[in-house]
């Protein structure tokens, strides 16, 4: 019958354990101290010692010691109710067979117990061939070493090569100083093997000093005729990288699910804050039209309008990021664009908000061509000249240059940037720099700076990140604490085709119509009356309907001239529907499209149909006289174009 000797100062503990083990066929002796528990081994032998750790007179380590030097035949097993790394390390010092906390578990403790003594039969019975583990432990893709208290006997290649030393090198070393950072040793939270102890995680340190990750498990094994310990280490570093890799996409997938979400929300309030808007816009241009220019209340008239295109701008800014800016690209000439942007309102603007910044150009010559959005690589100089501005704040200069550059291998700068001809456009600032942490968040539409109600949407620098890529370039960024800031924008040359100049404002006079017929389709009854008026100050006749189905059951009874489509309309059929429905009726009808929102497959889908003209609600009077005319009469070759051009 084996024998339980329980050494424990709590005696209602003590006694549970009495009749628990004495239930399962134990004899058991209880100890309330070191003393006495020594005096019993002094009379008898014990298959199994329960030890706690914190006793009156002596540690529990200390009293495992001594057992395990006087009476090696006896398995220890640990119980404390203050389980600390230092207590777990120093009992695996002392080869105990396991470590549990308080309060265990009945049937944990049962079969601890059992295998414990299992163990050690096993252990007598067997003799462990050291030539056999040599064989055994070179064949292992694991470090492996053998160690008494702590200290190293042997180990295989791999643990050598994985730390950096020789077996030499390591023999009678603590193990615990030497090749792992005590530290850094934590109880993994998942199952092991029940002869286990472990898994522990830890720093390892080789020799070199530098740290990487392991995992490692201990179990208990005849070395040369004794007890040892003997352990598995695993380098993790490629695990730790691979969840560090997991992390990171999964915040990308996040950045994404929101991404997708502000999307949603872009594209469903988009038509309507355009439909809106346009009211904001083109009433007060058709009032100044009439108005004449001592008019008491112009300027506020004017306000009124700028207002509402400034609006209309972040509608476009949010839609850009949301969906990313799909519009259509023509060859243009970059130091044209910055040179129309220093003249502009908007340049004025911050010179006069920040009088003391002074902005210098350095345009190269003969730059090179590329495609682009006008409108949308002028807001990102402008927003990028606007940052460049508020980081400063009081006195400094903000210089904007443009180079030609021709980059043979890859350059690693923020982004890896190809091999390639490219024309670079540079933002540059001596203001105090962009900390380390900042530099790595400041293209994200979900992180900014500004402050809410002053420095505007807070999008400026997610709208350039988009507008960049979406034209195939890169972006690279030099900045530093008190260093001021640079950013270059890298745009793909284009050789081949003809730079456009940007189309000047047309002087209505030379885009009126001849009186013909126009048919308005449009569900906002709002939008049907401003382009009514519109298309009566240009000289159309207009004529207007509330829904495609009932645009295509008027041309199959009235002719009319050109038809004006709202792309998203709702119920019903949307623009590119009803015009697919009007041309099985009406071959070779005329039309353009007009929308607050709409994607680059729905203005794809509408040029295929034969649609040349798009026009991005809220449109000015200029902008809708110019795209009437070219359709109704082209030049020789048309182009998709009219309005600002762009698909959103």
């Amino acid at each position: 019958m084996h024998t339980v000797l329980i050494i424990d100062d709590e005696a209602r503990f003590s006694a549970s354990l009495d009749y628990l083990l004495k239930a399962e066929g134990y004899q058991v002796q209880v100890a309330n101290c070191g003393e006495a528990a020594f005096a019993l081994l002094q009379q008898q032998t014990f298959s199994v010692a329960l030890i706690d750790i914190n006793l009156p007179d002596f540690s529990g380590n200390l009293i495992a010691a001594r057992i395990r030097e006087e009476h090696p035949g006896t398995a220890i097993i640990i119980l404390t109710g203050n389980a600390t790394i230092d207590n777990a390390v120093e009992s695996l010092r002392q080869g105990v067979y396991d470590y549990l906390r308080k309060p265990c578990a009945p049937e944990r403790l049962l079969r601890t117990v059992a295998r414990s003594i299992q163990h050690k039969q096993l252990t007598r019975d067997l003799h462990n061939s050291e030539k056999r583990f040599r064989q055994l432990a070179q064949a292992t893709w694991e470090g492996i070493i053998i160690y008494d208290q702590g200290e190293l006997l042997q180990t295989n290649p791999q643990l050598c090569k994985m730390f950096g030393y020789t077996e030499t090198e390591l023999l009678g070393k603590q193990i615990f100083d030497v090749l792992l950072d005590r530290n850094t040793i934590r109880a993994m939270d998942y199952p092991a093997d029940p002869e286990t102890i472990g898994p522990f995680e830890a720093r390892g340190v080789k020799k070199d000093g530098s740290a990487f990750p392991v995992e490692f498990r201990v179990k208990h094994i005849d070395y040369q005729g004794r007890q040892v310990q003997v352990a598995a280490i695993r380098d993790v570093t490629d695990s730790e990288i691979a969840l560090k890799q997991k992390v990171t996409l999964m915040e990308k997938l996040a950045d994404a699910q929101r991404m997708e979400s502000l999307g949603l929300m872009a594209s469903s309030v988009a038509h309507d804050l355009n439909n809106i808007m346009a009211g904001i816009i083109t009433y007060p241009e058709l009032l100044l039209m009439d108005l004449g220019e001592d008019f008491k209340y112009r300027e506020e008239l004017m306000m009124v309008r700028e207002a509402g295109k400034r609006a209309a701008a972040v509608v476009n800014d949010l839609l850009t990021v949301a969906r990313g800016a799909t519009c259509k690209k023509e060859v243009q000439d970059v130091n044209a664009l910055i040179s129309g942007y220093l003249n502009s309102v908007e340049f004025k603007e911050i010179c006069q908000r920040y009088p003391e910044v002074k902005v210098a150009s350095y345009l190269e010559g003969k730059l090179q061509n590329i495609s682009c959005s006008v409108m949308h690589l002028s807001k990102s100089i402008m927003n990028l000249v606007n940052n460049a501005a508020e980081a400063i704040q009081t006195k400094g200069q903000i210089t904007l240059s443009t180079k030609n550059v021709r980059l043979t291998a890859p350059h690693q700068g923020y982004e890896t940037i190809d091999p390639g001809e490219y024309v670079m456009i540079s933002v540059e600032d001596d203001g105090p720099g962009i900390s380390p942490l900042d530099i790595q968040q400041i293209f994200s539409p979900f992180y900014s700076k500004k402050v809410m109600g002053r420095s505007g949407t807070g999008l400026g620098l997610a709208v350039v990140w988009n507008t960049v890529h979406d034209h195939g370039g890169f972006i690279d960024v030099v900045s530093g604490n008190g260093g001021g800031s640079m950013f270059a924008l890298y745009f793909p040359v284009n050789k081949f085709g003809a730079c456009k100049p940007a189309l000047q404002s047309p002087i209505i006079n030379q885009y009126q119509g001849n009186g013909e017929r126009v048919l308005v389709v449009d569900d906002q009854k709002s939008q049907r009356e401003i382009a009514s008026r519109l298309l009566a100050r240009l000289g159309y006749q207009p004529l207007t309907v509330t829904s495609g189905e009932e645009a295509v059951e008027y041309v199959k009874k009235t002719p009319v001239d050109l038809v004006i489509l709202d792309m998203l309309m709702d119920p019903g059929i949307n623009g590119c529907e009803t015009y697919e429905q009007i041309l099985r009726h009406v071959p070779g009808q005329k039309a353009i499209i007009t929308s607050g929102y709409s994607n680059a497959d729905d203005i794809n889908r509408a040029m295929d149909l034969g649609i040349s003209q798009f026009v991005k609600k809220p449109y000015s009077l200029h902008e809708l006289a110019q795209a009437l005319k070219m359709e109704i009469n082209p030049p020789p070759s048309p182009a998709f174009s009219g309005g600002s051009g762009c698909g959103q």
